[in-house]
């Protein structure tokens, strides 16, 4: 009978602690502010960083800087191998494992598919109007042609680029970038590649580019140091 007694004193004793317990962590959980869905978008808007924030990216001039590695891109040209002779190639393939050999710097080479742009020849041929009228009815169809061309987003060309890098500080950067663009260039321009330094509106275009494939639209200057990657309605 006591025994009896003392299970059931217990087993009281754990139901008003039960209770207890429960009601005070009830409690709790109600004191927990409640966050406005307001302020948590505003929250997540700031976390979105652009992609100089995420990189630490940075384009002055020619040049890239990502973190303490400053960088600047070739535009390299393009041989005609298979219409050279013998002795041209095989001039060519020396010339090239000359250049190779004598690399002692980080270099990276990139290859990459983009859309004909002929914004530049029609720009070129907009500036001289002919008097002729068959010659102006003859630039009028070329221009026509060559903005079909550049709209047509099924044709594209492939583009090689160079990428020489530094690591250290800019005030020794440009110096050693400029040097060993000079090297590279006359060392490839004896293998009859022709090259050319991006500037930064090249730069900015480049980056643009690759990180929108489907786009065909071109950074302008109030872009740069923004967003270089769009969505979908933003592409649209």
């Amino acid at each position: 009978m006591i025994i009896m007694i003392v299970f059931l004193m217990l087993t009281l004793v754990l139901i008003i602690g039960t209770a207890i317990y429960l009601d005070y962590k009830k409690k709790g959980a109600n004191n927990i502010p409640k966050v406005n869905s307001e302020e948590q978008i505003q929250n997540s808007k700031k976390t979105k960083k652009q992609l100089a924030d995420i990189l630490e990216i940075k384009i002055v001039g020619n040049i890239i800087r990502l973190g303490n590695r400053y960088s600047s891109i070739i535009e390299l040209g393009n041989v005609d191998y298979n219409m050279l002779s013998e002795t041209e190639q095989e001039s060519i393939e020396n010339i090239l494992i000359q250049t190779a050999l004598s690399i002692d710097y980080p270099i990276q080479f990139f290859s990459t598919t983009e859309f004909i742009d002929t914004s530049k020849i029609i720009a070129i041929i907009k500036e001289n109007e002919p008097k002729n009228q068959n010659i102006k009815d003859y630039q009028n169809a070329l221009i026509n042609y060559l903005e079909n061309l550049s709209n047509n987003r099924s044709i594209s060309i492939i583009k090689n680029y160079a990428i020489i890098s530094y690591d250290g500080n800019l005030k020794n950067a440009e110096d050693e970038l400029n040097r060993k663009i000079l090297s590279l260039k006359n060392s490839l321009l004896r293998a009859k590649i022709s090259c050319n330094v991006l500037n930064d509106n090249e730069l900015y275009n480049l980056i643009y580019r690759e990180l929108n494939k489907n786009s065909s639209l071109k950074i302008n200057n109030e872009m740069k140091g923004g967003n270089l990657y769009v969505g979908k309605q933003s592409k649209k």
